[in-house]
């Protein structure tokens, strides 16, 4: 199974990001921000959209997804919705559609502005309809706070959205925070419907807070997760989100402990 990265897990300037993730042996990349956070797809410098294009052109990378943030507001938020719908994710989609990336990851909705499930539900679908018309799968990332954040839960929602593309960016690490046992309770209940997988660990601190960590600082069992992943293959890459900082330290620390736990699942598999 290959192993692919958020650019911006590696740095926000992309040329480095690039540079040091090939350094690394990556060759998959998602991307979500490049140059500052405040630059989020598919609002991109028209530079870093630029070498992106070059990158994909001349076979130096493949890009996995594209995560603009889209939903991860509350469903009160009807001009901001309506933004995301209208203007967001379409452009969104075409940036996909010309990277060649197969997917967007968006979220569900923070619970505790108010609103119903049904609500969310109904506004996914109205996304999953988008992306669909740009042939694009649509990720739904469980993440907590939000009407997806336990695996359980997530799986349910996607089910009720009810579409072809619309499926799920399955974050073991966020569920765990979420207060389920991700694996295996969450994971079995997400695997019909995983398109994309984040690596990354993470602690709760009740009652309503998280620390990410280092892959196995935090909460998650990696070595079983990992053990299923390779055995159901629902993808062909994991992709890694390390998300503390600094980033480029520690994601050369996390792949010198995903080497020793990938090797342990080989033996173990076989």
């Amino acid at each position: 199974m290959d192993l692919a990265i958020l650019s911006d897990e590696l740095s926000l300037n992309l040329d480095e990001a690039l540079e040091e993730g090939k350094s690394l042996g990556f060759r998959k990349y998602e991307i979500r921000c490049a140059d500052s956070y405040d630059h989020r797809v598919p609002y991109l410098p028209t530079p870093v959209e630029s070498r992106l294009l070059s990158a994909v052109q001349q076979k130096e990378i493949e890009v996995t997804a594209l995560t603009p943030g889209v939903f991860k507001i509350g469903l009160g938020d009807t001009a901001k919705i309506r933004e995301e719908l209208d203007t967001t994710l379409p452009k969104t989609c075409e940036l996909a559609i010309q990277l060649g990336a197969p997917r967007v990851i968006v979220f569900s909705f923070l619970t505790h502005e108010g609103g119903n499930r049904e609500d969310a539900i109904a506004l996914v679908q109205e996304a999953g309809k988008v992306a669909d018309h740009y042939g694009l799968q649509l990720s739904v990332e469980n993440e907590p706070g939000f009407f997806c954040d336990t695996g359980v839960r997530t799986a349910e929602f996607v089910k009720a959205v009810d579409g072809s593309n619309v499926g799920i960016n399955w974050d073991t690490a966020n569920a765990v925070v979420s207060g389920e046992a991700a694996y295996p309770v969450g994971y079995d209940a997400v695997l019909p419907h995983i398109q994309n997988v984040h690596m990354k660990d993470a602690i709760p601190i009740p009652p309503d807070k998280w620390e990410n960590r280092l892959i196995g600082d935090g909460g998650v069992n990696w070595l079983g997760q990992l053990r299923a992943l390779f055995r159901d293959k629902p993808v062909d890459h994991i992709t890694l989100e390390t998300h503390v900082f600094p980033v480029l330290e520690s994601t050369r620390e996390n792949l010198k402990r995903l080497r020793v736990l990938f090797d342990a699942v080989e033996d173990l598999n076989d």
